[in-house]
């Protein structure tokens, strides 16, 4: 009987491990795969995963080791190569959405083997480990997907892994480039001033846990210090060392942004569209010289006016632009749309945000909420600067602010493309999308009257903002490429931009800083809103008398912050010999 009793036993487990294994060989799905690897890149960047409101990594930073980076490249390179993986779907036969994904999916795997095969961020970039420490705790800081007293424990697991980061950075970087060592070190001032204001607010919030917050936010910025000291004894490396060169630029043209075009037609294109831009800038600064130059506007000012008023105006104007938008049928905005507040950027913040800010919800989060960052308003001004405060809010001066950065700029945008159920989706945050759309948005709520039938010192602002991108575009090439050095580029960009005071040329010597730091972002811009408006003359062309401006806002937004350029298709349109770039 007991033989018996043990048989059935041993048949059932044979059974058993034969059905699990049946279960571990049975091929993933698509839209399985997909989130797989999703997650795989948001495990090994947990910061970025704050920030888009995936919250199971709070706790830590990227490791950034040797073994862990190359452990990633191989799980990544898996998913490429391996006959069982990516390789085994056949586009043609997803069905139309899951090829938009298949793309995506793609695109995120390349451009991030990428970075970390090509670019190594990580072996020539300071910048890379100050940013992770900063927005590390600041993305934290913000979320609103829990309770401050839930969020303490990562927000102290977080701070804990600062030294070992900065620890790492120094094994990692090998002669990095004198202009991202110039960047950190600025950086790590502002970074240790924020830890440290932080954590006296995390201390007088936490009174319980204020031994530990002081000591661990201590040991972090310890380890910031010693890291800028370090930075002050390493051998920098060649000063044009910061350029990724030629053949990774065009890769990223074509794999992150999905253009049909290389670098050298892209720098031709910004030198085209920066002449005519400079042209039309110029003339139109002429004519406002001439016909619009008759001094302040005679306005009443009250006797009682403060700064509560200035504040209580931002946010009005907000909504008063979000009123306009929905009145004129521009586009559909959700009953339900996340509120967004303009808000004094917070003590915390402001020895790294200078001028106005927006600050999204992470899609991902279920609690969303934008903020739009001002300047702070000093507590007591003169009865001079309330009056130009004043002068201000009577001309309604904040409108193009809200354009570009609220409504239906970066908020309605953002908030739209979060809405989208597909993950694959919601974790984009193409950049020709984002920037592009917010770009064109400032013109065209001028062409709807936003500002009037004519606003000739708006106007004007929007002309010097498409030179000013356009300028961009030829600095992104030029100093990726090898054809400019930093100070060449500073200089080309003061001439061009007829800089004549001391606060725009450090402006532009920061500006141009950071582009090394970021290559093809500033493209993005005028390309992006040069794409959009393609698609938009493509389906006024096919709709005809039907054409609707609000239904080609909808259905464009609709798509998520996705590469501008793979919607023709997805949108129903075609490409006709004027809608590519020449």
């Amino acid at each position: 009987m007991r033989k018996i009793v043990l048989t059935i036993i041993g048949v059932f487990l044979l059974t058993l491990l034969a059905t699990e294994s049946n279960a571990a060989k049975k091929k993933k799905t698509f839209d399985e795969l997909s989130v797989e690897i999703l997650e795989s890149i948001q495990s090994f960047y947990p910061v970025r995963s704050t920030e888009m409101g995936i919250h199971s990594y709070d706790h830590r930073f990227t490791d950034y080791s040797s073994k862990s980076v190359n452990r990633m490249i191989k799980k990544l390179n898996g998913y490429i190569k391996n006959k069982s993986a990516l390789r085994r779907f056949n586009p043609s036969k997803l069905s139309k959405e899951q090829q938009l994904s298949y793309k995506l999916i793609r695109s995120n795997l390349l451009t991030t083997l990428h970075d970390l095969k090509k670019l190594r961020w990580h072996k020539k970039s300071p910048q890379l480990y100050v940013d992770e420490a900063v927005n590390g705790l600041y993305f934290l800081l913000i979320s609103k997907h829990a309770p401050m007293s839930e969020k303490i424990v990562p927000i102290i697991d977080r701070i804990r892994s600062v030294p070992a980061l900065f620890a790492t950075a120094r094994k990692n970087l090998k002669k990095p480039p004198p202009i991202y060592i110039e960047a950190a070190k600025e950086s790590l001032e502002s970074g240790m001033e924020f830890y440290q204001i932080a954590a006296g607010e995390l201390m007088a919030q936490f009174p319980e846990r204020a031994d530990n917050i002081l000591k661990v936010s201590t040991a972090a910025r310890e380890a910031m210090n010693d890291f800028l000291l370090w930075l002050d004894e390493v051998t920098p490396g060649k000063e044009i060392d910061f350029a990724i060169g030629k053949e990774a630029f065009d890769y990223r043209l074509e794999h992150e942004y999905f253009m049909n075009i290389n670098s050298d037609t892209l720098l031709a294109i910004g030198l085209s569209l920066l002449e005519q831009a400079q042209k039309e800038y110029h003339e139109y600064e002429e004519y406002v010289e001439l016909n619009h130059q008759n001094g302040a506007d005679s306005v009443y000012i009250p006797r009682k006016f403060e700064r509560e008023d200035i504040l209580d105006y931002y946010n009005w104007e907000t909504n008063q632009v979000k009123v306009f938008i929905e009145t004129n049928d521009l586009l559909s905005i959700p009953d339900d749309i996340a509120p967004v507040t303009v808000i004094e950027t917070p003590p915390f913040l402001r020895s790294m945000i200078s001028g106005i800010a927006y600050q999204p919800a992470g899609p991902f989060d279920q609690n969303q909420h934008g903020y739009f960052y001002v300047r702070p308003i000093p507590d007591s001004l003169t009865r001079k600067q309330l009056d130009a405060r004043y002068r201000y809010i009577h001309r309604r001066g904040f409108k193009g602010s809200v354009v570009h950065e609220a409504f239906p700029g970066h908020h309605l945008q953002m908030q739209i493309a979060a809405r989208n159920s597909d993950p694959i989706r919601k974790w984009q945050m193409n950049r020709m999308m984002v920037e592009g759309w917010a770009l064109y948005c400032e013109e065209m709520m001028y062409d709807q009257g936003l500002f009037g039938k004519e606003d000739p010192s708006q106007w004007l602002g929007i002309l010097g903002g498409i030179r000013f991108r356009a300028a961009r575009i030829v600095a992104d090439v030029k100093l990726h490429t090898g054809q400019f050095t930093v100070e060449q580029c500073i200089d080309w960009m003061n001439k061009e931009l007829d800089s004549n005071t001391d606060w725009q040329r450090e402006y532009i010597r920061k500006e141009v800083r950071r582009y090394t730091l970021s290559p093809t972002y500033q493209m993005a811009y005028l390309m992006g809103k040069r794409e959009i408006l393609k698609l938009r003359d493509a389906m006024e062309q096919r709709d005809g008398p039907l054409f609707s401006l609000a239904e080609f806002h909808d259905a464009l937004l609709a798509e998520g912050s996705v590469p501008v350029t793979l919607l023709w298709e997805h949108l129903g349109l075609e490409k006709s010999t004027t809608s590519t770039d020449k």
